[in-house]
C-alpha cells in the first residue's frame, strides 16, 4: 500500500515538473521591451480645407440635426462621425456605428441624426440640447486618416 502512494507521489511530482518546463519561459527567450509593448499611435492630420462641414436643425424631423459634408469630390473613401451634446446635465452622443460610411465616388455626404434614444420604434427626444460637438474621421483610398472637429450652436 505504501508503495502505491510513493509511486503516485512520484508520478504527480514528475508530471508537475514536465508541465512547468513546457510552460515556463526559457532563458534564451527574449523578453519584450516596454517600447515593443506600446502600440504605435496612428498620426491623424487635419482635414483638407476644401472639405466643408455643417450642422443644422432638421426641418423635417423634431429633435434631429442634419450633418452635411461637402467638397469630398472623390478624395475620401470612408467617413466616421461622432456627435456629442449635453441634455439636462448629462453628456450624450451618437456615432456612425462600428463601420464607417462608404462615400467612395461621392461629392458630398448628408446624414440626419436624431438626438435622443429609440427602443422598439418608440423614440424619446433628449431635451435642452443647445449645441452639438462634431468629430469626423475621414479615410482616403490609401488608408490615410484625417480628422475634423468643431462645436455647432443650435
Amino acid at each position: 500500500m505504501v508503495i502505491i502512494f510513493v509511486v503516485l507521489g512520484l508520478l504527480l511530482v514528475g508530471s508537475g515538473v514536465i508541465v512547468y518546463k513546457a510552460l515556463a519561459p526559457t532563458p534564451n527567450t527574449p523578453r519584450a521591451t516596454q517600447e515593443e509593448k506600446t502600440p504605435v499611435a496612428e498620426e491623424i492630420v487635419a482635414v483638407d480645407p476644401s472639405i466643408i462641414v455643417s450642422v443644422a436643425k432638421s426641418r423635417v424631423k423634431d429633435n434631429a440635426v442634419v450633418l452635411s459634408v461637402g467638397g469630398i469630390n472623390g478624395k475620401v473613401r470612408m467617413v466616421a462621425y461622432e456627435l456629442t451634446y449635453e441634455s439636462l446635465g448629462l453628456v450624450k452622443g451618437v456615432n456612425s456605428g462600428s463601420k464607417p460610411i462608404d462615400v467612395t465616388g461621392k461629392d458630398n455626404f448628408e446624414r440626419e441624426v436624431y438626438l435622443g434614444t429609440c427602443s422598439r420604434n418608440v423614440c424619446k427626444p433628449d431635451a435642452g440640447v443647445k449645441s452639438v460637438s462634431v468629430v469626423l474621421e475621414f479615410t482616403n483610398a490609401f488608408g490615410k486618416k484625417s480628422q475634423f472637429s468643431k462645436e455647432y450652436p443650435l
